[in-house]
């Protein structure tokens, strides 16, 4: 396939067979593409003699290579063309400073075996250097993701990289993986200016964020399901974030798994089934680092950010990042104000064998007058939504958190066919929150009054959990075995007291006066929890066919452990294991890949709640089944994907005869259609759509069998664009389109949240100043202002986000 970068419409044509899925993809986005009024007429600008020696300004950052050559055309307006399999996996160092184009291009060419050869009309094509004998380089292979431990590279445009994390396989080709993943680049994180990690995966139409941004915690919806905060994982293990809220500066990746995994990451804490979310830490790069962020957010929130790597050592084996971030000020949202102080350091060795790290990080916020969720009760139609800059909180409810984590981990190349590892993480943290209702501001009626009662909640929480495993491939015949196994083991005390402190009374959202500040004295603090899960997995892939052909079939034994306590003594014990199974088939036809997986996920079973039959009772594992095929498509400097996908979550229920069961199932069907990477020369994109179909089957006496399942809605559409202005080297205009349609609220479809839609816009200008780098991004989210519910979850409705503007200024010194 031949990759034309200088012309937009041989961009998109090259290499193209007209299949209907991509025809499909196509015009879904061709509407979302006049997000802002793209000047498409300068990729018509006069071409220049690439002989000239006119300097010009360039500001190329390192990545994959198809992207820096685009930024080159875009910045110096000389055409270059190549064949795609030239350019393809390879990466450029990138360029900075005034050059002539020759010069410039020579520059992102060093290293990569290939060449540029003037033609007559000025432009440039690649073809491979010649080999001098006398004078071969040292060859270095790389890949996709050569080894667990290697950051996977970007993919063209840079905001998503090429393989991502796929629990006990380790990094995996987002086109080889037969599951529906996707992962963030630092590079995207920073150019949304993101706050938090939903800000960063909810550019995916499957993944939506369930509470405010300044809410108590943060919670993400995957096809229909839920995921918490404290189920994400970072480096592979589960409970080292903190336990509300998670600092996005500290990692360089995001890995997110659309459905059901128990299999391949193991059981998260409090089970999971929508997905998995995984982080990683940041590492120091070849080059030094020294960078400088400063931010605004409205109303008067400031910040300032430093990340610091360098690397020591002959061949460069000692690694350290450093990075500290401090904000405070107000919100957008009236009587509410933010505080993080928040840092993380990561040293790590790689050697020719051995890899090595370790990271440690602590994280401080607080968050007064925060934003709260709200109950409500049956039989009338929701409140409309107050204005969202308003707040219906007082400004003395607040969330503190104090958390902190370190973590371990090494990894030993037997051969290049036999890799071991082992990580450990330990993690500790306490919050506080002091409310006037969060856990029951309760809606009493469609004019906006509610009830509440003043209280707080005083916690901490201990984890200390590890792994270990073996990661190998053979050959068995002409079939090719990748094989995997590991055993994981998590250990988690919780402690904890709410208290109230004054009887129930009555307000309303839209005039609800600041009341004064009432005392609370928790007294001594209880344990109330103690979860316990170990797990040992085996997973192979076998390739056919020159690996045209792979078939994953893979197990988990689980056991689940959890101490039920009552005023702080363990009363009873929760103790069950099961097995997992998985199996997934894809199979690469040219540029598709075509796959079909199934999966479960484990969650510990429910309770029986006071006032049954059988309370106290704990019901069985749960767990949530889930059949999935679709068909991933690569072109070189973008990619398409389409999946289907079903989704069956056992539910509980009190029957008729007062018993507590698992007899009632939510069951999600859906499609998704997504794109990613730069489709035409300065255009990326990124979103999609997806359309659930979510369902309550079984449920008590078939009364709601066939009605919609609570909190899905039927669409989601959301596309995040970016344009390079071809005659303004260095901006880049910057929008993203969010729309979801309306969605129940109870079980009896006669409660509901009305659908929404609202539209980002921004711009990034990257220039140097005396031989610096700099970079002015700005973001204003929610452009209209407009006031609605964001969604609708576990029978609790939380606010949308009111117009914000986020400013920032970038300096590598």
């Amino acid at each position: 396939m031949k990759h034309d970068f200088s012309h937009c419409a041989g961009a998109s044509q090259a290499g193209f067979s007209v299949k209907p899925i991509v025809v499909a993809m196509h015009a879904m986005f061709a509407g979302a593409m006049i997000l802002s009024v793209l000047p498409i007429s300068a990729v018509a600008a006069e071409q220049r003699s690439a002989a000239t020696a006119t300097a010009h300004t360039f500001n190329i950052p390192a990545g994959s290579l198809s992207s820096a050559i685009a930024r080159f055309v875009a910045e110096s307006g000389t055409y270059v063309s190549a064949n795609g399999a030239l350019t393809d996996g390879k990466n450029s160092q990138g360029v900075q400073g005034n050059l002539s184009a020759p010069d410039a291009l020579g520059r992102l060419l060093a290293g990569t075996g290939l060449e540029a050869v003037v033609q007559a009309n000025g432009s440039y094509v690649l073809r491979l250097a010649p080999i001098v004998a006398s004078t071969l380089p040292t060859v270095t292979v790389t890949s996709a993701a050569s080894s667990s431990g290697d950051l996977p590279k970007a993919f063209a445009g840079g905001q998503v990289a090429k393989a991502s994390r796929m629990g006990v396989l380790g990094n995996v080709d987002i086109f080889e993986a037969p599951f529906s993943t996707q992962s963030f680049t630092e590079e995207f994180v920073q150019d949304q200016q993101s706050r938090r990690v939903a800000d960063i995966i909810s550019v995916d139409p499957s993944v939506r964020s369930a509470m405010a941004e300044y809410g108590d915690s943060e919670t993400y919806i995957i096809r229909g399901f839920p995921l918490f905060v404290n189920q994400v994982g970072v480096n592979g293990l589960y409970g080292m974030t903190e336990g509300r809220r998670i600092t996005p500066e500290f990692y360089e990746r995001v890995d997110v798994l659309k459905g059901p995994a128990s299999m391949l990451n193991g059981i998260t804490p409090f089970g999971v089934v929508g997905g998995n979310i995984n982080l990683t830490s940041k590492r120091a790069g070849d080059e030094p680092l020294t960078r400088v962020t400063g931010s605004y957010i409205s109303d008067s929130q400031f910040g300032a950010h430093l990340d610091l790597a360098r690397r020591f050592g002959e061949d460069k084996e000692w690694g350290v990042r450093l990075n500290v971030l401090r904000r405070d000020g107000d919100t957008p949202i009236e009587r509410q104000d933010d505080h993080m102080k928040n840092g993380a350091l990561a040293v790590d060795y790689r050697g020719d064998k051995l890899k090595a790290s370790l990271d440690v990080a602590q994280q401080e916020r607080l968050t007064n007058g925060y934003s709260a969720n709200i109950t409500y009760n049956p039989g009338f139609a929701l409140p409309k939504p107050l204005n969202n800059e308003k707040n219906f909180v007082n400004d003395w409810e607040y969330i503190k958190t104090n958390a902190k984590y370190w973590m371990a981990k090494t990894e030993y190349e037997f051969d290049p066919a036999l890799t071991a590892y082992a990580n450990y993480g330990n993690s500790e943290g306490d919050e506080e929150y002091f409310y006037a209702g969060t856990q029951g501001r309760r809606f009493i009626n469609s004019a906006g009054d509610f009830t509440a009662r003043v209280g707080g909640f005083r916690g901490s929480y201990e984890v200390e959990t590890y792994e270990i495993g073996l990661r190998g491939r053979m050959m068995l015949g002409n079939i090719s075995n990748s094989y995997a196994v590991n055993y994981s083991d998590f250990d988690r005390k919780s402690y904890g007291a709410t208290v109230h402190t004054t009887a129930q009374y009555t307000g309303n959202v839209y005039t609800t006066p600041n009341l004064p500040r009432p005392t609370v004295n928790y007294g001594v603090i209880p344990q109330n929890g103690d979860l316990q899960l170990s797990s040992v997995g085996l997973v192979n892939t076998f390739g056919f066919v020159d690996d045209k052909v792979l078939l994953t079939l893979g197990a988990r034994h689980q056991n689940l452990y959890s101490g039920i306590f009552t005023a702080g003594t363990k009363t009873n014990a929760y103790d069950e294991s099961k097995v997992t199974p998985a199996a997934a088939l894809l199979v690469k036809l040219g540029n598709y890949s075509v796959y079909t997986n199934y999966s479960e996920g484990l969650a510990q079973g429910a309770t029986a709640p006071g006032g049954t039959n059988n309370a106290g009772t704990l019901l069985p594992p749960s767990v949530t089944k889930q059949y999935e095929g679709g068909v991933k498509y690569n072109a070189g400097t973008f990619g398409a994907t389409a999946a289907v996908f079903q989704i069956s979550q056992p539910s509980t229920f009190t029957n008729a005869a007062n018993f507590f069961v698992a007899d009632g199932e939510q069951r999600n069907r859906g499609l998704e259609l997504a794109t990613f990477g730069e489709p035409l020369r300065g255009l990326r994109l990124l979103g999609g759509i997806t359309l659930i179909d979510a369902k309550q089957t079984k449920t008590r006496n078939g009364i709601n069998d066939g009605k919609d399942a609570i909190g899905v809605p039927k669409m989601n559409i959301v596309l995040n664009g970016e344009y390079d202005l071809l005659g303004i080297p260095g901006l880049t205009l910057t929008g993203r389109i969010n729309s979801f349609s309306s969605a129940q609220a109870d079980v009896d479809n006669t409660q509901s949240i009305p659908g929404w839609t609202t539209l980002d816009a921004g711009a990034r200008y990257a220039m140097h100043v005396s031989g610096k780098a700099v970079t002015l991004r700005f973001n204003l989210i929610n452009v209209a202002d407009k006031s609605y519910w964001n969604s609708v979850s576990r029978s609790f409705i939380t606010m949308g986000a009111p117009r914000t503007a986020l400013l920032s200024a970038t300096i590598d010194f």
